[in-house]
């Protein structure tokens, strides 16, 4: 193992080099290696590309340099490898986002480095910065990694934890995305329904001896696959930034009954057997013409079991979904625990699927989405999870968060940056990384009771069932919890440190409150006057949803007129899930 003396009271011998036709991620990751060091140490280390001479020890970047480093061939696409020599350090992988992905390691490892949110970032300070390495070498545990939380698609954050979002706004220099269309459900785009039903009720599904609207296409129908296909080279061709094409089902549970479908279900002994015969066909037809573009598909509600005999082609992705299962325990616990209940089928599909599609994908879920402020804490059962996705095989992974505007509340902004540590290795330990969480954003004192609050939660969570629609009635929740949960607040916010820190808190303090006021009887005297300032509290946060897809008027109003937050009138979503 060598000792490499970067710098000393400002001085430095080291330069950062790159290859002089480096592109710009690897050139973005010099400059970002350069800034960082400025930050941590007071020193300017030099940056230039091979162009110029040699003029003491380097920091090589990137592959080429000097004509001495580089590609890591060996590697997973974004992983990379941080090693040193007799004089000189090369960071390089096997593209260029893992050279980025390298540096910011590199940052992460010897001089504590971390970005906990798009806007709080530490980085440690030092006179003396001295190292000692021989070889780093990291991959990351899943191909496709997403935390799927609004704050979390901020393209720094998502470049400097690793994230390679579809909807991550991540510019080329900070090394790209793994880019989608049609993220999710797209039957109801392919072949639309307004445009054929009228003339062809029997591409759609038929639901007791007739075809009906709003439901999914007659996957046997000859006539569907050539729209669906006109229709997908359509897309291709106006997106080329895409990699990633959806041909998957509606969000409804009204599969085709038709005597050609039920007869494929029949005999894969599962409804996915039709979706995946009619994907193949596609991903058959558009192969040639397009080798590098891989087409989606769910296994949601009625089509979680996997097929008895066809299997997914290599340039299908099957995203499993764990929508119907229990959160308070992990899944495998919960699978023997009840072995017919949502979690056995899960678990039994994830391993059936791993034998029938290479490219298994899972889309799991952070939230509560009846209220996004009630408390869905659970860190560690989301460890044990994200570990056994990857014993499974699975090769991709999205953790579904709020993902309206202005979220960031009731712990999103922590959940996002732990999952984000965990997508990349699931190894993780997330009480080191809490407690680095906890200090950054919400400062030292008051970050240890932010810590008990977390604690409390998250053990209470663990206690009952725990799902993604629930309300405030739920059995892990009681006065006593929510008034000890209070107080660890309140002490929180008389210790502040500084605004940004003060700020954070009371933001955090907005699940407490909202459990406050929908737990409260109807009849407190000044109830509806606290849920007019909440709200207006909540709005001065840039919040605007608390409950999916609902407006904070109609939210407000569920709030007034109903102990718990259960009772709307009339249509009250605003817009839905592509049907």
């Amino acid at each position: 193992m060598s000792i490499y003396k970067l710098c000393e009271n400002g001085e430095s011998n080291f330069h950062i080099v790159n290859h002089q036709y480096s592109d710009e991620t690897v050139r973005y990751a010099c400059s970002e290696l350069q800034k960082y060091i400025l930050k941590a140490t007071n020193t300017v280390i030099p940056y230039f590309s091979d162009r110029c001479p040699m003029r003491g020890p380097e920091i090589r970047i990137g592959a080429d340099v000097r004509n001495e480093t580089k590609w890591e061939e060996n590697l997973h696409s974004e992983g990379f490898v941080i090693r040193g020599d007799a004089e000189h350090i090369t960071i390089t992988g096997k593209t260029s986002r893992g050279v980025l992905y390298g540096v910011y390691r590199f940052l992460e490892i010897f001089l504590g480095f971390r970005c906990f949110t798009k806007d709080v970032e530490t980085i440690n300070t030092l006179d003396t910065f001295e190292i000692e390495l021989t070889e780093i070498r990291e991959e990351p545990a899943f191909d496709f990694r997403d935390a799927y939380f609004r704050n979390a698609f901020d393209g720094d954050f998502c470049a400097k934890n690793k994230l390679n979002s579809s909807l991550g706004d991540i510019s080329t220099a900070k090394g790209g995305r793994m880019k989608w269309f049609n993220f999710h459900h797209s039957f109801c785009d392919l072949v639309p329904e307004k445009d054929y039903f009228e003339t062809h009720p029997e591409y759609f599904s038929e639901i007791d001896g007739k075809r009906t609207r709003d439901s999914q296409l007659c996957l046997t129908n000859p006539d569907v696959l050539k729209i669906a296909e006109k229709t997908l080279r359509k897309w291709i061709k106006e997106n080329p930034e895409c990699v990633v094409f959806s041909v998957a089902q509606n969000d409804n549970a009204l599969r085709c009954q038709c005597e050609k479908c039920k007869a494929l279900e029949k005999e894969e002994e599962s409804p996915a057997g039709p979706i995946i015969h009619f994907v193949n066909k596609l991903a058959d037809l558009i192969k040639e013409d397009y080798p590098h573009i891989f087409l989606h598909t769910f296994a949601y509600m009625y089509s979680v079991p996997a097929p008895k005999k066809v299997e997914a082609r290599d340039n299908v992705i099957v995203r499993l979904c764990s929508i119907d299962c229990r959160f308070d325990k992990p899944f495998e616990v919960l699978a023997e625990e009840n072995t017919h209940g949502s979690e056995n089928e899960f678990v039994s599909a994830l391993k059936d699927w791993q034998n029938h599609a290479k490219q298994l994908y899972v889309w799991d879920y952070a939230v509560n989405f009846e209220n996004y402020l009630q408390p869905f804490l659970h860190f560690h059962t989301l460890k044990e999870n994200i570990q056994f996705f990857k014993k499974t095989g699975v090769k991709g992974l999205l953790e579904q968060g709020n993902f309206a505007y202005g979220g960031g509340a009731s712990c999103d902004d922590l959940k996002a940056y732990i999952i984000s540590r965990l997508l990349w290795n699931p190894d993780t330990d997330i009480d080191d990384e809490m407690k680095r969480f906890f200090t950054a954003v919400y400062g030292k004192e008051p970050g240890r009771y932010i810590k008990e609050y977390v604690t409390l939660m998250e053990d209470a969570c663990s206690s009952a069932r725990l799902s993604i629609y629930q309300h405030p009635d739920a059995d892990y929740l009681n006065d006593e919890l929510v008034s000890e949960c209070d107080k660890l607040f309140r002490k929180a916010i008389d210790c502040a440190e500084n605004e940004n820190h003060l700020c954070n808190i009371r933001k955090e303090y907005l699940a407490i409150r909202f459990l406050q006021l929908t737990r409260m009887e109807i009849d407190t005297p000044h109830r509806t006057e606290m849920i007019e300032e909440f709200f207006k509290d909540v709005k001065s946060f840039g919040i605007t949803e608390i409950m999916e897809r609902v407006s904070l008027p109609i939210s407000k109003h569920a709030m007034i007129i109903s102990r718990y937050a259960k009772e709307f009138e009339g249509e009250y979503r605003v817009y839905y899930i592509m049907q």
